[in-house]
């Protein structure tokens, strides 16, 4: 092979990464480049990277990638008032993931409002061990309310109050004793529909 099937073999390899406007430009601790091909992301629009592998690139199919190191910090709202946002983050399509693997996601305001938009949309709160809740007052509001536990359930307060709009308050267990004919069906029924959910929760 001779140096010029060396350089062909070379130029045809380089057109597979580097766009026609390929341009790059570097400096003691960091590179810009513009027009190279990536393995994820398609062809680059703007890359600013550092020799400790930190910096902000830019795709031209819309991907921006901003790598920091160790922590990255924003701040705004100086200057804003109380009806200004200071730090929007919105997405158009597609969903916002916010995660923290091996640290704590902390949430802090002076309110913290969680919204569900969607006709359908649920709020889901998920825990392997505790959801705890710690307020000097807890208010729920709804249509329908089920509280279950597949194990212990316990109500407790310094004054508990029972109320049924529709007509009398109704308990039952699945170890009952049926103590009159007339709550025989109201039992059961209670009672099979308490399984059900249990089942479901499982």
């Amino acid at each position: 092979m001779n140096e010029e099937e060396v350089q062909r073999i070379v130029q045809q390899e380089l057109k597979k990464t580097l766009a026609e406007d390929y341009f790059s430009m570097s400096r003691p601790g960091f590179n810009i480049e513009s027009g190279t091909q990536s393995e994820g992301h398609g062809v680059s629009e703007f890359l600013v990277s550092t020799d400790t592998c930190q910096g902000i690139h830019f795709y031209r199919q819309g991907n921006c990638k901003l790598i920091a190191n160790k922590s990255l910090e924003l701040y705004g709202g100086r200057k804003a008032t109380d009806k200004d946002n200071s730090v929007v983050i919105e997405a158009i399509n597609g969903n916002v993931h916010i995660k923290a693997p091996n640290g704590n996601l902390i949430l802090e305001g002076a309110n913290v409002i969680i919204k569900a938009n969607d006709a359908d949309g649920d709020v889901s709160l998920q825990s392997n061990k505790i959801v705890s809740v710690k307020s000097p007052e807890f208010f729920v509001d709804s249509t329908k309310a089920t509280i279950a536990s597949t194990s212990d359930l316990l109500l407790a307060g310094g004054t508990l109050e029972l109320y049924s709009e529709t007509g009398a308050v109704t308990t039952g267990s699945g170890q009952d004793p049926i103590l009159a004919p007339t709550l025989f069906d109201t039992i059961i029924n209670i009672t099979d529909k308490v399984r059900k959910i249990l089942n479901r929760a499982k």
